[in-house]
């Protein structure tokens, strides 16, 4: 499908001052439009194969609970993941830890930690990944002569920093390494995000860019990296604030072809108990998500469910967040 400037501009508002009352409305109105127009990049999917592609799997129980539409409402370490500008100085420090429970006895781990410095947040982030149990063979047999793992990993070094009132700026840099048996290459990435507060009371707007960078090649082969992009929006409805609803969408833009969009929902009793659930469209053997998570004092205990079509299998995603 082609578009011409003559029908973006007829869809897009053109730019408008977000703080004021006539810029914030006509903010929300961009935010639905730009949510509905995600749709139309539905049909164009395609998949093309990239490596490292634990570096699209997420990270952290409340962000699997919610169907990974997460790039708007990440504000604990990870947000090093997600969008580092959701990184916020005024939580103090504070640490997380996240274990994933992937598809094929495929287990992944994150541990990070956040503080506020130089005028904003930095977060320290690392993310590892296990294949295990590959079967190895030199020629074609029933037999393995062996079994090996398989290990990714990213240590990342994020920072946020506020621009205005309204508006936090994050950059996040990561070093990436791949071991396969015997053969190993290491790379380079970096991520930017944006996060929007307050374009109407109660309405946040984030987009991040991720995975933008390069490997050394492994045993001759070049390695691409997933390189994507997120946009979303998180409401939580005035009237309803008290009851802690929050609305969530986003789409999501694999640079390889891969396009989704997410809608979900959040509802949070008394700051204490919160119950979630969202839906993927267009995600490959993903669909519905759901989870729970429990807050109390300085810790957050967060659980996500996330099943796959084709008999695949189901995933589990713990974390923990602890603010020191």
């Amino acid at each position: 499908m082609a578009w011409s400037d003559g029908d973006l501009c007829a869809f897009f508002p053109a730019p408008l001052p977000m703080f004021t009352d006539a810029g914030r409305s006509a903010s929300l109105r961009f935010c639905v439009r730009l949510f509905l127009f995600s749709f139309l990049f539905l049909p164009l999917a395609s998949h093309a194969q990239t490596g490292l592609a634990f570096l699209k799997v997420g990270v952290g129980g409340r962000a699997a609970g919610l169907g990974e539409a997460y790039v708007a409402a990440a504000n604990d370490p990870t947000a090093i993941y997600w969008n580092a500008a959701g990184l916020d100085r005024s939580s103090g420090t504070v640490a997380a830890f996240s274990h994933n429970s992937w598809l094929q006895n495929i287990r992944a781990d994150f541990l990070a930690i956040s503080f506020p410095a130089f005028s904003g947040a930095i977060g320290l982030g690392l993310n590892m990944q296990t294949i295990p149990d590959i079967e190895l063979r030199t020629i074609p047999s029933p037999t393995p002569i062996g079994v090996f793992d398989a290990r990714d990993l990213s240590i990342a070094l994020a920072y946020s920093r506020p621009l205005g009132e309204n508006v936090q700026l994050g950059l996040t840099v990561k070093y990436l390494y791949e071991k396969i048996h015997v053969e190993s290459a290491a790379g380079f990435a970096v991520d930017a995000g944006v996060l929007i507060k307050n374009l109407v009371s109660g309405l946040r707007a984030g987009a991040s860019l991720q995975n933008i960078g390069g490997m050394g090649n492994l045993r001759n082969e070049k390695i691409d990296l997933p390189s994507l992009a997120r946009v979303g929006v998180a409401y939580t409805p005035e009237r309803l604030a008290s009851g802690g609803v929050t609305l969530l969408s986003e789409a999501m833009i694999v640079f390889d072809g891969e396009r989704s969009v997410t809608i979900a929902g959040e509802y949070v009793f008394q700051k204490t108990l919160g119950l979630r659930g969202g839906y993927q469209f267009n995600r490959e053997n993903r669909g519905v998500a759901g989870g729970i998570g429990l807050s109390w004092g300085r810790y957050q205990l967060d659980y996500g469910y996330m099943p796959f079509s084709s008999d695949l299998g189901d995933t589990h995603r713990f974390s923990l967040t602890l603010r020191l």
